[in-house]
């Protein structure tokens, strides 16, 4: 399918959404192992076609940023709605193909339709709507749609000085409610360096695993402990885990390396510098380790956490517009997971989260 002014014109909002939504999800834009070049090219079409100034930003080779801008006539405040173009992986035990939308009963199903298509497509079809009804609005409104945000939020993290604007709305899924504060990560590495020998003489090397597991069980003693305390009302607590653990290459021979990831979870307020210097201290506390466990390299993340007041003016400008349409007024929740929002808050952009679905479904078979 293709988009433009006609097809948004001839089709209620919410058909031109799901219109959209379905040649989305035929982009198998996944990361790592695939590009986000053809759901970008297929939105600067729509959003031509609507009669906005469409831009083009490459972060990486076939990896561009979109910024489709209506322009208002001028004086106003500018409006940012962004979301991301990137999936995860499908996986296995899907009932359908994971990308090719199917629509059943009152709910859409595919890779993406949540996390974040659906919310892009609301927002595409938006902004077509306002530009087919002829109003003219004060200030601009500007889609950017943004790459690697599954990963290291790139794209967000590379936004251009040009790219501004007096609220920006993150498009993830809320579930009808309204997001003003997010949790953040940090994924460091460590590295236990110990001494090799046969493993029928242990005492002539330093076990590196053993190391690690010394290392892990003081960090795990500290998560619950210390972090277990440090809690935020809309994020909940700050949490530390051990994902994945790699040691020894023999079964006769002692390790002399193991690596261990770490996933710490910060809540707003947490520092991500300090964060490292926390672990740093508590690898330096365990009796034994003389500096063999350290912090080797961080995996890179979406980001720190972030939040806005609930008083702050674009709160109750953004709550009052989601009453207007739906009846009620949405309740002010935080997010457990990382978004884009601490790249535009970081910039002085004021944001708020709001979007279609359940958060509980990202990342699952059948989404």
């Amino acid at each position: 399918m293709t988009g433009g002014r006609s097809i948004a014109q001839s089709l209620p909002v919410q058909g031109r959404v799901l219109e959209l939504l379905a040649d989305l999800v035929r982009f198998p834009s996944v990361n790592p192992t695939g590009s986000e070049q053809q759901v970008a090219d297929y939105i600067a079409g729509v959003m031509e076609a609507a009669g906005c100034e469409v831009e083009l930003q490459e972060i990486e080779p076939g990896r561009p940023n979109v910024f489709a801008t209506l322009k208002g006539t001028g004086g106003g405040r500018t409006v940012i709605l962004n979301t991301h173009m990137d999936v995860v992986p499908a996986g296995e035990g899907w009932k359908s193909d994971p990308f090719e939308m199917r629509l059943e009963e009152d709910r859409v199903y595919g890779r993406g339709v949540m996390d974040a298509k659906g919310p892009l497509a609301a927002m595409m079809a938006a902004v077509e709507a306002i530009a087919a009804s002829g109003m003219k609005l004060p200030g601009d409104i500007i889609l950017a749609a943004v790459v690697d945000e599954e990963a290291a939020s790139l794209g967000a993290r590379g936004l251009p000085e040009h790219i501004q604007g007096d609220l920006a709305v993150i498009g993830e899924a809320t579930n009808g409610n309204l997001a003003i504060a997010h949790r953040g990560s940090i994924r460091p590495i460590l590295v236990a360096d110990g001494v090799s020998a046969h493993s029928s003489t242990p005492h002539l090397g330093v076990n590196a695993v053993i190391l690690m597991v010394n290392a892990l069980l003081a960090l795990d003693t500290f998560a619950k402990k210390t972090l277990v305390s440090r809690l935020h009302p809309l994020t909940g607590q700050s949490t530390l885990s051990v994902t994945v653990m790699k040691g020894g290459v023999k079964e006769s021979m002692i390790p002399e390396s193991c690596e261990a990831l770490i996933d710490r979870r910060l809540i707003p307020g947490e520092d991500e510098a300090e964060a490292i210097r926390e672990i740093e201290q508590v690898l330096a506390d365990v009796p034994g380790l003389n500096g063999r466990v350290h912090i080797d390299r961080l995996l890179p993340t979406t980001g720190g956490a972030s939040e806005i007041s609930s008083d702050h003016p674009m709160v109750g400008l953004a709550s009052r517009a989601i009453e207007e349409v739906y009846g009620c007024k949405p309740e002010l929740v935080g997010l457990t997971a990382n978004c884009d929002m601490s790249h535009f808050m970081n910039r002085g952009i004021p944001s708020v989260i709001y979007g279609p679905g359940d958060f509980a479904m990202a990342h699952k078979v059948d989404e």
